[in-house]
């Protein structure tokens, strides 16, 4: 049974609504917090889940070796398997990472935060404003990989972790 037959189920027979019923279910069914990368590997696996996890037991590549998820594989032993079956059965949130704005220090105006242009994948100065096209918070990861790690260590520079409320607006 899929979880929204369950739900279904559950509103029919305890005469509630489907909204109340989703909210029973999921105290009842915890959702696995997983990486970015784990949520990745699901969504490209999940229409043939237990041939692909045989798969992946029995025939991973070396090239595949040095991935993110195979060292989360790895390390989480049998804990990955029922992780990635508890994903398919109830679902999963993604583990939020901090991101951050990267301002120079000294600077006024409007172009004193790092941005990515997402369109190009450029990077430049321009306004912490987040935009469909712009973005001005960023992982560390997202920094580390494309140069960027010297800002956490650099006098000039002032790195501010993004809070929730931010990040929406």
């Amino acid at each position: 049974m899929t979880r929204q037959e369950a739900i279904q189920t559950l509103s029919k027979v305890g005469k509630i609504s489907v909204s109340y019923a989703e909210d029973l279910y999921d105290s009842f069914f915890p959702k696995p917090v997983v990486p970015q990368y784990v949520a990745d590997w699901y969504e490209e696996h999940k229409y043939n889940l237990n041939s692909e996890i045989y798969y992946l037991i029995r025939y991973w590549g070396d090239e595949e070796r040095n991935s993110d998820f195979y060292k989360w594989f790895d390390d989480t032993k049998n804990e990955a398997i029922k992780t990635l079956v508890n994903m398919h059965q109830f679902g999963y949130e993604v583990e939020k990472e901090p991101r951050y704005t990267v301002r120079i220090k000294g600077i006024g105006g409007y172009s004193k935060y790092l941005n990515r242009d997402t369109n190009t994948q450029r990077w430049l100065f321009a306004s912490k404003t987040e935009l469909e096209r712009f973005r001005a918070h960023h992982t560390r990861k997202e920094l580390e990989s494309n140069g960027f790690e010297w800002v956490f260590n650099c006098e000039g520079v002032e790195v501010t972790e993004v809070t929730d409320e931010q990040s929406n607006k």
